[in-house]
């Protein structure tokens, strides 16, 4: 979560110093946005029902369901700058949860990110797992320290894909008034060009 708040606020001011603005957001035509809905209550409700029975499919089940209806957004809407990335990075990390019951997390990563992994180890996460020979494709799990102050996390290299797909989708959506803007500046201008060279 902090890997994606820092991107979408630093997303947020090199849009705002390349002149982009809130206006390029409403210029996009979006499709099927009910499924974005969908797939945030069906994760957080998966998470919440992992977190109070103690027991990991609720999550695997959330995260499966949640990633169905984010993959179907996505790809109605492949067009739009941003949006391929986060789809493969939340596929990738449907994967990963759905070969093993949990998302996998590095010990090694853990500590070189400052993260305590101690809920996991004692069975009180039912999120995560602790990343060992069992684990399956453990390269797609949380194996990226990233020791950001304040909020020190384990990404995945789906989490990365997802919080650079949402940087780009901000700075492009932001600048879309910007460059119609620019293109019409510049239509005017090439106008009163050619005006001024057919009166000399």
């Amino acid at each position: 979560m902090g890997l994606v708040l820092i991107v979408v606020v630093g997303a947020g001011a090199v849009a705002a110093l390349t002149g982009g603005g809130w206006q390029g957001f409403g210029e996009l035509d979006l499709r099927a946005m009910p499924l974005v809905v969908g797939a945030v209550a069906l994760q957080v409700l998966g998470a919440l029902l992992a977190d109070h029975t103690g027991t990991s499919w609720c999550y695997s089940a959330g995260l499966a369901g949640s990633a169905a209806c984010a993959l179907g957004f996505c790809l109605a809407n492949l067009r739009v700058a941003g949006i391929p990335l986060v789809a493969l990075g939340l596929v990738l990390n449907a994967v990963v949860v759905a070969r093993n019951g949990a998302m996998p997390v590095s010990i090694f990563a853990a500590h070189r990110a400052g993260v305590s992994i101690l809920s996991i180890a004692t069975g009180n996460d039912a999120r995560h797992t602790i990343a060992g020979i069992g684990s399956v494709w453990r390269w797609l799990g949380d194996i990226i320290p990233l020791p950001l102050p304040w909020v020190p996390e384990v990404a995945s290299p789906g989490d990365l894909l997802v919080a650079a797909g949402l940087g780009e989708f901000i700075v492009m959506a932001s600048r879309r008034g910007h460059g119609a803007q620019t293109g019409g500046d510049a239509c005017q201008a090439s106008q009163a060009l050619s005006t001024m060279e057919r009166r000399s």
